[in-house]
This record gives C-alpha cells, structure tokens and sequence, in this order.
C-alpha cells in the first residue's frame, strides 16, 4: 500500500515500511507444536479486510504488559501508522483491547531492552476506544524523532489482550541507506526439504524480504541433507562486490520439547559465510575451500537476527554462501532471511584485536616492525595477507595467509602475542 504525503512544497509518496520486517512482541497466543499466533502476522501484508480467513496477531493473555514491536532495520522519520483491529479469540476468555494505544519510537534494541512506558519516545497515543476490526490511523507528532524501532502498546489500564491484523507504518528515511545486495535475487540450495504444508522449502524464500520466522507461513528455506552433508544456500548477487556484514534470521519453533529446541537450535552453530565467484552448477560449495567472510561463534537462539562483519581483506565476489557447519547437531540448515550490505567506505578499514592469542598455521611471513601499523600496513600492501600476530615485547611481526578462513582452533593462548584482523568501519 502506497500514498501521497502532501506538504507545502511538494508530494512525496510514501510506502509501507513495516511490511515483511523482523518483529518482536511480548508474547504470543500458542495455538500447536507448529505454530503461534506471533507479531510477524501483523507486517505480512494481508490486513484481512477481504480474507476472513486472515490470522491475526495475539499476544498471551497474562504476561502484561502487551506490546508488539517493528524493526525497520534502518533510522526513519515516522509520520503515521494505521491498526487494523483483530476480533476477539474465542478460546481466550479476556478480549481484545487495543483502546488507547500507544505508539513509541526508539534506537535501542528491542531484543535487548523490551520496551517499557516512559522510557521510549513517544509518537502518539490513540484517544478513543478502538471496536473489534476497527481500521485505525494515527498521526505522529512533529516532535518524534527519527528511529529505527516503532512499539505498539497498551496503556497501563488495559484489561485484555492485544490482537492485531496488520499494522502499517509510513514515513521516509532518515538518510541514503545501503541495498540489501541479495533481496529477490537468484538462490540455489543442496537440497530442499518438502512436507505438505509449503512443498519444498527453497532457497528463494531466504531473499524474498519476509522475516517471518515460522517455517508454516513458506518465508525460510531448509535443507534435506543430514549432519555433516553439504546444506548450503547460494545467493547470485549479479555482479561482484565486496561485503560488509551479513545478516541473517533464524527459525522459530513453538514445540515446547526441550530435546527438539536443543536439535533445532544447535543445527545453526558455526554456520559459515563464504563468497566465490563460481556458481553451483559449475562448483558446488565444499566447506573449506572458498573465501571465507566469516563463521558464528556457538550457537544461534531460536527466532532472532544475527549480524556478521566480514573480513574486509577479500575481493569483490558475485555469489554468496551460507553453510552449516561441519560439526553442527543436525542437518536441515534453514534460513528465514539473508542479508548481505556493501561497505560505505571500501578504504575505511578498523584491525579488531584479540589480545593474548595468536594464530598457528598460517604464517606467510615473521618480520621486524617498529609498532602495530607498520605490521598491519605491510599486511595490507602485501596483497596476500589476512590477518596479523604482533609480538609488542620483541617487534615482531607475522603475516597470516587464508584466503579461506581460518580453524578457530588454531586461536592459542599466548600472553605475549595478539591477534588482529580487518573489518570495514
């Protein structure tokens, strides 16, 4: 859905910013072991207005306070938001109440800081009871200041629960902002996992820009293959880059069996980022041998976004690689939603230390330097060099070569070492 803004010297069309997002939200109404009525059903575009059969979202009655929460990736100037009011659920015995909301806006992140009235900006607050599939909208002040999270809340006098249809949020950006290199572009997989519910899984809904992350709704991409198989995901950029971070949104899973969350969850640890420039046809991925742009540390919680800095000391490539780890639990790799971002500077480099360690295996070169720049300035007009080890005690100096990563097993404990490597700032 689309309008025109109308000021006093122009008009600007405006867009739904808040459709496919990531979404956060209190709780929400557990309906089975496959699926819950969560806040990504208020952004994916159906406001049910011409579909009776429309899911909305619910929050569980019981764990006040009730809010719903919008990550719009990026700093926007919000302007207004229209609610499209869901009916009651016959099987709560509260009801829905959104009389009085309240609209906020933060820069903090929801998933590390839930929001709490008083503590984030206020956009506006509705000043009228809201009926049953009532259609709402809602100007935000002058004064809200641009911000990257938008909250839906309750006021503290609510005595139901919260359930919403679609929730729509217009406004322009703060500033120019970086593509998304890989959002509806060419995905290939090693496999595709298939059931009734979406017939196969395939690697297209990891870029098709819906962060919706229960499987049910056809938004992720799974692999078939078992652990230690290839489960990998491919990307065609389409032409080459080189990348800045990636990020990427894990699976949800409501089965409350401890023993399934665990599986599910430790199928993600150690995932790794490569790049090529050699499609799957031609060259499937092998782990270990293609560039690598990062690896994740452990494991990845169940339903949330994670974001990886790449190595900036690699060339431009055209496709991007996702892989599960050698060693994970299970096999099944699944992705909801992959993001790749070009550097805004590619001169604009910061060397991350790791003091105390020092890397074994991939020495290039030991030489004589007279401080920690002129080590990390002869790896970089090296042209060969990854990473570095610095001997601040003895000046010394080592250039690592990998052009396709490192074991982290080769990170030793030294006290008289420190490792660096380099990431875009």
């Amino acid at each position: 859905m689309a309008e025109w803004l109308r000021s006093p010297d122009c008009q600007e069309m405006l867009s739904n910013i808040a459709l496919g997002t990531f979404t956060f939200n209190s709780s929400s109404y557990y309906i089975n072991s496959l699926n819950e009525f969560t806040s990504f059903l208020t952004v994916d575009g159906n406001n049910g207005s011409s579909d009776y059969m429309k899911l909305c979202s619910v929050t569980w009655p019981g764990f006040e306070p009730n809010w719903i929460g919008v990550d719009l990736a990026h700093i926007y100037f919000i302007f207004y938001t229209i609610l499209f009011a869901g009916p009651n659920n016959i099987n709560v015995a509260t009801k829905n109440d959104l009389s009085y909301f309240i609209v906020g806006v933060t820069n903090r992140s929801l998933e590390v800081y839930p929001p709490v009235r008083g503590t984030y900006e206020l956009c506006a607050q509705y000043p009228d009871v809201v009926a049953l599939k009532q259609v709402v909208r809602l100007n935000c002040s002058s004064a809200t200041p641009p911000a990257r999270y938008v909250i839906l809340q309750q006021p503290d006098n609510s005595s139901g629960y919260m359930s919403v249809c679609e929730w729509e949020i217009y406004g322009k950006p703060f500033k120019e902002y970086r593509t998304n290199l890989l959002l509806k572009k060419p995905a290939n997989s090693s496999s595709a996992y298939e059931d009734n519910v979406c017939k196969k899984y395939v690697a297209d809904w990891i870029v098709d820009g819906y962060h919706n992350t229960l499987p049910l709704y056809c938004h992720c991409g799974q692999t078939k293959d078992p652990a230690g198989g290839p489960n990998w995901f491919m990307v065609d950029m389409r032409s080459t880059y080189c990348i800045d971070y990636v990020v990427l949104t894990a699976r949800l899973i409501t089965n409350k069996d401890s023993s399934v969350l665990i599986k599910i969850m430790h199928r993600m640890d150690n995932f790794i980022i490569g790049l090529t420039n050699m499609d799957s046809v031609r060259s499937a991925p092998v782990r270990d041998n293609y560039p690598m742009c990062a690896t994740w540390p452990g494991s990845v919680k169940l339903g949330v976004k994670v974001e990886l800095k790449c190595n900036a000391n690699l060339p431009k490539f055209r496709y991007l690689i996702a892989q599960a780890g050698a060693n994970s639990l299970d096999g099944s790799f699944t992705i909801c939603e992959l993001e790749a971002y070009e550097p805004v500077n590619k001169d604009s480099l910061i060397w991350k230390r790791q003091a105390g360690t020092y890397l074994t295996g991939y020495k290039m070169t030991s030489l004589k330097s007279r401080s920690v720049m002129q080590c990390v300035n002869r790896c970089r007009h090296s042209g060969q060099c990854d990473s570095i080890n610095f001997n601040v005690g003895s000046l010394t100096c080592q250039l690592n070569k990998h052009a396709n990563g490192y074991s982290p097993k080769k990170l030793t404990n030294n006290v008289d070492w420190s490792f660096y490597t380099a990431y875009y700032y």
